[in-house]
């Protein structure tokens, strides 16, 4: 049960824990009080605490609605600290020469609370309602700079996630007019395969429009629409572009972001040279918890249509879904790209 309280609930049941078996021990060490007698005044001790606390805690939630502290936290904090305390001088009156008088402790209370007594459990007072109202100011600035933080961070994801959808939306068309482009050129020279890409053009495109607005998809799912995008490829570039696939079994439950292969793969081709005598090996595969892409370079002088900001979207959305970070690296000849594989 009391793991379920709240952090700072536990904090000041331990303090006033704490606060009890001292003053336990106090009033029987030094003024050689009766365990029962004892064992009675912790009790009361306790319900002031308690009581004290809960008023605390309902003053303080309050004054957050009606006056909190970005107002102002001096003219907050300063009548706060006067009126819980002078609410705790007036709870401890009470007790002190009422409750207590119900149980016939005046020769225990005359021998204990001597006017040195009365200044030091004033002054006591004071500073523990003073370090209460501080504890409540710093949690409360803590929780609302967390809440800013939270904010931010669901800010900068949800930015990430327009700019990639703007990529895609970007892609769309330039693809497109590639596709058309390569479709018109065989509806004359073999109208079966014009039909045939005309086909794969649907599903590429009917894979864009449902998985738009899907945070993640299957890997297995992303791998079903990447080969019908990799066969209106094969069908524009022939023999000058190899694309192979060594995908572990294990793997086709794992979530990709939407589109993530399509992505790289027209990042390749967009930055590297392909014809006959330099043409271009894309190999995807799995490697433990990453999936792999990777592209020999042989990099164009110059690239029309590349506004750098592809891969850097990849990366910042992947930053927000996953620990694992999208990585890429150019090693020994090659480009290669390691996508996080989110479970």
């Amino acid at each position: 049960m009391f793991a379920k309280l709240s952090p700072q609930t536990r904090i000041i049941a331990t303090v006033i824990a704490v606060l009890l078996f001292l003053s336990f021990l106090m009033r029987w060490y030094v003024f050689g009080i009766q365990w029962h007698i004892n064992l009675i005044l912790m009790l009361i001790s306790g319900s002031m605490m308690t009581v004290s606390w809960g008023f605390f805690s309902q003053f303080h939630r309050y004054l957050d609605k009606v006056f909190p502290y970005e107002r102002g936290i001096f003219l907050r904090i300063i009548p706060q600290v006067l009126i819980t305390f002078g609410v705790v001088y007036m709870l401890s009156w009470f007790v002190m020469w009422r409750v207590i008088s119900l149980f016939n402790f005046e020769d225990i209370i005359n021998k204990q609370y001597t006017t040195l007594a009365q200044v030091a459990g004033y002054f006591a007072q004071f500073v523990v309602v003073v370090l209460l109202n501080v504890l409540h100011l710093a949690e409360y600035l803590f929780r609302k700079w967390r809440e800013n933080a939270l904010r931010a961070a669901e800010l900068e994801k949800e930015k990430a996630q327009v700019q990639f959808d703007n990529l895609k939306n970007q892609l769309n068309p330039h693809f497109l007019f590639n596709s058309l482009t390569s479709l018109d050129s065989l509806i004359q020279d073999s109208p079966e395969l014009a039909r045939q890409f005309l086909q794969q053009l649907s599903k590429v495109f009917r894979y864009v429009l449902q998985h738009k607005d899907k945070g993640l998809v299957s890997l297995q799912t992303e791998l079903d629409f990447i080969k019908n995008y990799v066969f209106l490829l094969k069908t524009r570039f022939e023999s000058t572009l190899f694309i192979d696939f060594q995908i572990q079994s294990d793997s086709y439950d794992k979530k990709i972001v939407p589109v993530t292969l399509q992505i790289l793969i027209e990042n390749a081709l967009k930055h590297n040279i392909i014809s006959q005598e330099r043409p271009l090996t894309i190999r995807i595969s799995t490697d433990g918890a990453y999936l792999k892409v990777e592209n020999n370079l042989q990099l164009k002088k110059k690239v029309e249509t590349s506004n750098k900001l592809g891969l850097q979207n990849l990366r910042t959305l992947y930053g927000f879904l996953t620990d694992s970070s999208f990585e890429t690296i150019e090693l020994n000849g090659k480009f290669v790209a390691y996508v996080p594989l989110i479970d």
